[in-house]
C-alpha cells in the first residue's frame, strides 16, 4: 500500500508540473497575463451597469461585483479544466496515456491541480477590480475567512470540471458541455440574483453546483462574517466538489470503456 501511494503521489506530482509547463509551451506568458487580467473586469462590468439600469432594490452593486468576481473562477476550473481530455485528443497523446499503468486518478487530478492556483489568482484580480473600480467596500471583510471561500472554491469547482472533462472520453469534445455550464453557472448560482428568484423546481440544480455556496460565503465574508460564521456553507461547497470530482471519475471509467468499445478514443 505504502509504495502504491508513493507511486500514486509521483504521478500526481509530475502531472501538475507538466500541466504548467505544457500551458507555457503552446500559451505565452504575456497571453496568459493578459486573459488574468481582463476576463474578470469585463464580466465584473457587463453585469454591474445592467443592475445600475435595472435599479432592482433586492440587488445591490456589491452584491453582483463579489458574486462575479468568484465566479470568474468558472473560466478557469470549469473550461480549461473540461478540456484536458479535448486537448489530449487533439495532440494525439490520449490513447498512449491510458496505455500506461499509472493510475487514472492521479494523473488527470494532477493535470488540473496549476488550474487551482491559476483560479485562485483569477478571483484575487476580480475583487481588486470589484474594489476599485467598481467601489465595493472590503472595509468590514474577513480576509482570512474570503482567502478560504477563494481556495475552496477554486478547488471545488475544479473537480466540477473534471467530471465534465469526462465526457470528452466519449464526445469528440467536452467544450460544448464546459460552455453550457459555464454560463449555467451565471443562472443558477447566485451570482447576479438570489437563487430563490428562480422557479422552485429549478433551485436543487443550484445546489448541485459549488459556486452557488460560495458566493454566499463569499458575500458573507465581505460582511464580516469569520471563518466559524461560514463553515456549513464551506463544508457544504467542499462536499459537493468531492462528490463531483468522485462521480467524474467513475464516469471516466466508465467512458473509457464505453470508448474503447466504439472506437471514439481517437475522435475529434
Amino acid at each position: 500500500m505504502g509504495f502504491s501511494l508513493s507511486k500514486s503521489g509521483r504521478v500526481f506530482w509530475s502531472s501538475a508540473v507538466l500541466a504548467r509547463k505544457a500551458l507555457f509551451s503552446w500559451f505565452s506568458p504575456s497571453l496568459w497575463l493578459m486573459q488574468l487580467f481582463t476576463i474578470s473586469l469585463f464580466q465584473i462590468a457587463f453585469f454591474v451597469y445592467v443592475t445600475k439600469y435595472v435599479n432592482n432594490p433586492d440587488v445591490s452593486v456589491t452584491y453582483v461585483a463579489v458574486g462575479n468576481a468568484l465566479q470568474s473562477v468558472a473560466y478557469v476550473s470549469v473550461f480549461s479544466v473540461s478540456n484536458i481530455t479535448s486537448e489530449e485528443k487533439w495532440q494525439g497523446t490520449l490513447t498512449p496515456i491510458l496505455a500506461t499503468p499509472a493510475n487514472r486518478f492521479s494523473l488527470f487530478v494532477g493535470r488540473a491541480m496549476f488550474e487551482v492556483f491559476n483560479g485562485i489568482l483569477t478571483v484575487a484580480i476580480a475583487f481588486f477590480y470589484a474594489a476599485v473600480i467598481f467601489g465595493v467596500d472590503f472595509s468590514n471583510t474577513d480576509i482570512v475567512a474570503l482567502m478560504l471561500v477563494v481556495l475552496v472554491t477554486s478547488f471545488a469547482m475544479t473537480g466540477f470540471g473534471l467530471m465534465i472533462s469526462s465526457l470528452g472520453l466519449y464526445l469528440r469534445t467536452a467544450m460544448v458541455i464546459a460552455n453550457i455550464f459555464l454560463f449555467i453557472g451565471l443562472l443558477f448560482c447566485g451570482v447576479n440574483f438570489p437563487v430563490s428568484y428562480l422557479p422552485s423546481w429549478l433551485q436543487p440544480v443550484s445546489h448541485a453546483i459549488p459556486m452557488t455556496y460560495g458566493t454566499d460565503a463569499a458575500r458573507a465574508a465581505v460582511s464580516g462574517s469569520s471563518v466559524f460564521d461560514i463553515s456549513s456553507l464551506l463544508l457544504q461547497e467542499l462536499a459537493v466538489g468531492i462528490a463531483a470530482l468522485v462521480v467524474g471519475y467513475i464516469l471516466f471509467i466508465v467512458f473509457e470503456n464505453v470508448a474503447r468499445r466504439k472506437g471514439t478514443m481517437e475522435e475529434f
